[in-house]
């Protein structure tokens, strides 16, 4: 038995529960998991312990401070002390094994809600498809989407708009458009959320006149059309060099107060210097500061590629000093926009010192810094030691790519040294050539499409290994997207041909 005069220096059971309340009451949320995990503790000491909804808060705070690995560890140990968890803990668990990528054990912990007789209810199913989707499995959430209506659960707006938004991910834009007016015809009115999903889609595929036909209809429902669809508007018109239309919808914006973001600022400055507007977007810089946007490393390296596109590589190189003074840190990008460019100039001795810097800060260098050294090395006459850097990718982390291969290549053709460029092409064996084939095809997929210096490369490395049934394919593909073979290539055709 314990003794009376050491129970009261034990804090009663009521006064240890108010404190474990107040530490998860609506008044005081957790500030951190150390926080949450001091209470869960606590909670286990009570007799009776409290209901599963006091646990069930605790996890939430977790959820919300993204510590979803702990969330888990925690429905574990309420499980081996036999805490009976709820609907409500089934779909905070589905939901964190969703934002771990483990939506397989979000499906398990599924078939045991039904084990344990919960009925999931639609935001179960819609934490179940929102995982699929993140996981870029949306054939598998649409057919989820399916099943359920199937068998009487009304699919809310969250449900409509997480299929909508990723069928437009994926490009199936017909099948968004589809569910869109499945939605209305079910009396499920469709929000911005679900607008702005399909704008974009159609703007990322250049279906520019469908997006505004679209826009247009949003604006006459009285819906309030919000930045992100005039930010997907505006993209879209500047990768359709359309600067002018882009300019009207970005004032239109103005006079709407609708405020410009980062991303809408950004999206006018590249394309102001990809056009080699400097002056312009640093027009447009000016105003995002006069607004209390500051630049950052995405904004100032739009810049840097302007200036170089101008050849004002001292006036680049400023601009990457300030950076650096802003606390605006240079990344693998910056780095290789200024090498590429001091490398088009023969600066090849400023280019090695930036590669070096990019090594010292952690940066790995990928095949467009090196094929843009590569290159550099044979517009300066020194394609030996291009090929030396080119030897030393196979022993490293960066194996060489279409890009690279494509820059020692067209570096060797360009200093006359044809014998030489041919001769690398039988040195490297199909081993090589079947990757670059690889790459090459993967370039579409990618957002690029080959150029004609990839198509002549990929069909010299052909020829000379006498596969001509493959290499006549590419020329006829070739000239069929306007390409010329170019002087190697008509060259070993001919060879090829007196053989």
């Amino acid at each position: 038995m314990m003794s009376s005069t050491f129970r009261r220096l034990l804090p009663s059971s009521s006064s240890l529960f108010h404190r474990c309340m107040v530490s998860i009451s609506p008044f005081h949320t957790p500030t951190s998991s150390t926080e949450v995990l001091a209470s869960f503790h606590q909670l286990l000491l009570l007799n009776p312990r409290p209901s599963v909804i006091e646990f069930n808060k605790l996890m939430s705070s977790l959820v919300r401070m993204k510590h979803f690995q702990i969330a888990v560890s925690l429905s574990q140990q309420m499980e081996l002390v036999r805490i009976i968890p709820d609907l409500y803990t089934s779909n905070i668990l589905i939901n964190c094994f969703c934002h771990l990528e483990h939506v397989d054990f979000g499906f398990s912990v599924l078939a045991k809600t039904f084990k344990l007789g919960f009925q999931p209810d639609v935001i179960t199913f819609n934490t179940l498809m929102n995982g699929l989707c993140r996981n870029g499995k949306i054939d598998e959430a649409v057919d989820l989407f399916d099943k359920i209506a199937a068998i009487g659960y009304q699919p809310d707006l969250y449900s409509y708009n997480v299929i909508v938004n990723g069928l437009c991910k994926i490009g199936n834009m017909h099948a968004a458009i589809s569910l869109l007016n499945r939605m209305t015809e079910k009396g499920c009115d469709p929000d911005v959320v679900t607008y702005n999903s399909i704008v974009d889609g159609l703007c990322k595929r250049n279906l520019l006149t469908y997006a505004f036909v679209l826009f247009m209809k949003i604006k006459k429902q009285g819906i309030l059309v919000d930045v992100i669809a005039y930010n997907s508007l505006i993209h879209g018109l500047c990768c359709s060099s359309n600067q002018k239309e882009a300019l009207v919808l970005f004032n239109e914006m103005l006079n709407r107060n609708i405020a410009p973001d980062l991303f809408t600022f950004n999206i006018l400055v590249d394309e102001f210097c990809k056009e080699g507007m400097v002056v312009k977007a640093q027009c447009i810089v000016g105003m995002m500061i006069q607004k209390g946007i500051e630049p950052n490393v995405v904004t100032y390296n739009s810049l840097v590629d302007g200036y170089g596109l101008h050849g004002q590589l001292h006036r680049a190189n400023t601009l990457f000093h300030v950076m650096i003074k802003k606390n605006c840190e240079p990344d693998m990008h910056t780095y290789n926009i200024l090498i590429n460019w001091y490398c088009k100039c023969k600066r090849i001795d400023v280019a090695v010192e930036l590669l070096e810097e990019m090594l010292d800060k952690g940066l790995f260098p990928n095949n467009h810094t090196y094929g843009s050294v590569i290159h550099g090395l044979c517009l300066a006459n020194y394609p030996w030691e291009a090929l030396k850097i080119f030897k030393f990718l196979f022993t490293s982390a960066c194996p060489p790519d279409v890009i690279t291969f494509s820059a020692l290549i067209d570096g060797f053709c360009k200093c006359g040294m044809l014998d030489s460029a041919l001769d690398l092409f039988q040195e490297m064996g199909m081993r090589l050539l079947d990757r670059a084939y690889e790459a090459f095809r993967n370039m579409e997929e990618n957002g690029f499409s080959p150029d004609s210096c990839s198509y002549n490369v990929i069909i010299h490395g052909f020829l000379c290994h006498k596969d001509l049934l493959r290499a006549s394919e590419l020329i006829r593909e070739m000239r069929e997207k306007g390409f010329s073979a170019d002087n190697t290539t008509v060259a070993l055709v001919i060879k090829n041909m007196r053989l």
